[in-house]
């Protein structure tokens, strides 16, 4: 008998109180659980959580399940009851039986507080046991049972499937507010039913709001028209809902490619607009957006586009605008320009999702968006005119690529490119116009990075460029040679892995990758600055898998992690799966935690059994952080090794987050022999 523990617990002092409950997480006195249920019966909230806490790593695990069951079935004391729940959620899988156990010998209300256990343990035993708990003798157990079956899907599909067979079979047979809870779940589930099944229920008032719910996810267009009736329903509250469900349905449709036509057509025939407009106000405007949309409201067009820009609406806006298309252009370069910067180049980066070209005049309004003051909008009007403008627009954006903006100026070059490969004969007459240009020879070199060089003189024209002054043009130049290739452009290259401009170093460095110059990027390996290393690390992926292999598996134990990261994913990147396990392995040694997480990640793409111990010992690093990743990795892995792993870790993991990863994990649908 632990005289002193159970005389803390019986302090006057909550705190006192707390800190023993707290410490009875690793006591193994035999009266251990009996304390424990003291400490959840306790008037003070915090010294219940607390002993919630120590259930999770009591050493008298069996005795604490006991006692546990117990106070599930205590009708006097509340509290101790809740604290019961919780505590069992927090052991988890290993808690399950004791749940279960709870549904065959506690009474309604002890049977409900083990249904809200079951449905926190995600685990295909739970959803077993709720199924079968549908036809409870008590209806607040048997809807509670219901409600809980919603959140299956955490425990994969095949859990997801029991759940949903065990509501779908209740529906046609079960009282009223039976079938709202089975419908709530089976809408939580996101399971599309069949218009056969919900019509029927349909006319029940009580069923009404969440029959129009559920009908969102039916692919029958007879249900979507169902819906377009039922924005006509007297009482605007099935009304709305009838709107939000026809909008996700509409939404849900395009993405799956279902023809929409039929309801087009019925909303058209009914004159809806009017009935949309009243209806869309408040949470609901963005459902009315996309019905509107579908009827050609080039009205709404407006609201539609500063829809876009709202988080909340964003959705809805986006499948409006796909369904005006063209017609929205107007509207979206009016509105944009009306717009805070951002919000600007927000918008102009919709236009080319609508139409595979412009007119004359939103073409012009695109162009002279070019020299707008702003960064952010000068850089998407770039993008757009790459998508949808012509070869005489490469003039226009070579005045961009040479203009120190920014993100425009980047922008303006990868649009010149996207150009040049469409109209090759117009960027061949560009470069002859830009190559007597000084100032422009950054478009130049993007130009003969696109061409491949073919114009007369590239060659000398590119090495004059990297003698130049300008640096951006030194990495033009750079970047054109990696895309031309040869031996001439190795050797020149090479030679600006000491300019003094460090972008056009890691510039250099990444076209010997390209170019496949080995030699110059292993002689990089030990120099003495971290982020060229990191860069020739990446690099050799493309450039030599074999010295890649030799190179990274030394540097995975540089102490610098920008390094290490780099090799770690150069080897995740290697066919060599074995050898390169070897590096990986090597680097769950490493003093950083981002570099433990990422070799545990990598390690996971295609992991062997030697690899799995590695992974398993990771359950024991100090991070937290590097617990939860290999928790993660051992339950995508899924098989009855990972498990085992998971398993003995979950006996004395502490932390929270930790402990949810290993217990979805252990509900993986991946593997495991319990899962088939």
């Amino acid at each position: 008998m632990n005289s002193r523990r159970r005389a803390e617990l019986g302090s006057s002092d909550p705190e006192e109180r707390r800190l023993a409950a707290q410490a009875l997480a690793h006591d193994e006195a035999e009266d251990g659980a009996e304390m424990l249920a003291l400490a959840l019966a306790d008037a003070d909230w915090r010294v219940r959580k607390e002993a919630a806490q120590s259930s999770v790593t009591s050493p008298r695990r069996v005795d604490v399940l006991r006692a546990l069951l117990t106070a599930l079935g205590d009708r006097d004391n509340v509290g101790l009851r809740n604290s019961a729940v919780e505590a069992l959620i927090a052991i988890g899988p290993d808690a399950v039986p004791t749940a279960i156990a709870a549904l065959r010998t506690l009474d309604a209300d002890g049977r409900k507080l083990a249904v809200e256990v079951l449905g926190g343990v995600p685990d295909p035993r739970s959803a077993e046991a709720l199924a079968s708990t549908l036809d409870d003798e008590d209806p607040n157990v048997r809807q509670a049972a219901a409600e809980a079956l919603g959140a299956s899907a955490l425990a994969g599909d095949e859990t997801r499937k029991i759940a949903v067979r065990a509501l779908r079979s209740v529906l046609p047979r079960a009282e009223p507010l039976m079938k709202l809870a089975a419908l709530g779940a089976l809408t939580r589930l996101e399971v599309p039913l069949e218009w056969t099944l919900l019509a029927p229920l349909s006319a029940a008032p009580l069923l009404r709001g969440a029959v129009l719910a559920a009908s969102a996810r039916c692919t029958d267009p007879t249900c979507a028209e169902a819906l377009v009736a039922a924005l006509f329903d007297n009482n605007l509250a099935y009304a709305r809902a009838a709107l939000v469900a026809l909008s996700d349905w509409l939404q849900s449709a395009i993405r799956q490619g279902l023809s929409i036509d039929r309801v087009a057509a019925r909303l058209q025939a009914l004159d809806a607009s009017a009935r949309v407009r009243m209806l869309g106000e408040g949470e609901v405007h963005g459902a009315a957006l996309t019905l509107l949309a579908l009827l050609g409201d080039a009205e709404a067009a407006p609201a539609i586009v500063r829809a876009l820009l709202e988080p909340m609406l964003a959705r809805s806006a986006e499948t409006a605008v796909s369904l005006l298309g063209a017609a929205a252009l107007p509207a979206l370069l009016a509105v944009g320009e009306r717009e805070p910067p951002s919000r600007h180049a927000a918008l102009l980066l919709v236009v080319p999702t609508l139409t595979g070209r412009l007119d004359d005049r939103a073409i012009a309004v695109v162009r002279a968006t070019l020299t707008h003051e702003s960064d952010d909008v000068a850089a998407a009007a770039a993008q757009v005119l790459g998508a949808l403008g012509d070869g005489t627009d490469i003039d226009r954006l070579a005045v961009l690529a040479t203009d120190a903006r920014g993100r425009a100026t980047s922008s303006a070059s990868f649009a010149i490119e996207a150009l040049a490969e469409r109209y090759p004969d117009e960027a061949r007459g560009a470069f002859a116009r830009l190559s007597g240009d000084a100032t422009k020879t950054v478009a130049g070199c993007v130009l003969l990075a696109s061409l491949r060089g073919s114009p007369t003189g590239a060659n000398d024209y590119l090495k004059r460029a990297i003698g130049g002054d300008d640096p951006r043009a030194r990495r033009s130049a750079i970047e054109a040679f990696a895309a031309i290739g040869g031996e001439a452009a190795r050797a020149t290259v090479a030679t600006a892995l000491a300019d003094e401009d460090r972008d056009v170093q890691l510039a250099a460095i990444r076209a010997l990758g390209q170019l496949h110059h080995a030699d110059a990027l292993s002689g990089l390996a030990s120099a003495a600055d971290p982020e060229i290393v990191a860069a020739a690390a990446s690099a050799l992926a493309e450039a030599d898998a074999e010295r890649a292999l030799e190179v990274c598996t030394a540097l995975v134990t540089r102490d610098e992690a920008v390094v290490a990261c780099a090799a770690v994913t150069t080897l995740g990147k290697l066919s060599d799966r074995a050898r390169a396990e070897q590096g990986l392995v090597r680097a769950l040694r490493h003093p950083s935690d981002e570099v433990v997480k990422l070799a545990l990640s990598e390690l996971a793409r295609v992991p062997s059994t030697r690899a799995l111990e590695h992974i398993g010992h990771a359950l024991e690093h100090s991070a937290w952080e590097v617990r939860r990743v290999a928790a993660e990795v051992l339950g995508a892995d899924g098989s009855d090794d990972a498990h085992a792993l998971l398993r003995v870790r979950l006996e004395r993991e502490t932390d929270a987050g930790v402990r949810q990863a290993i217990m979805l994990s252990l509900a993986s649908p991946f593997g495991g022999s319990e899962q088939a």
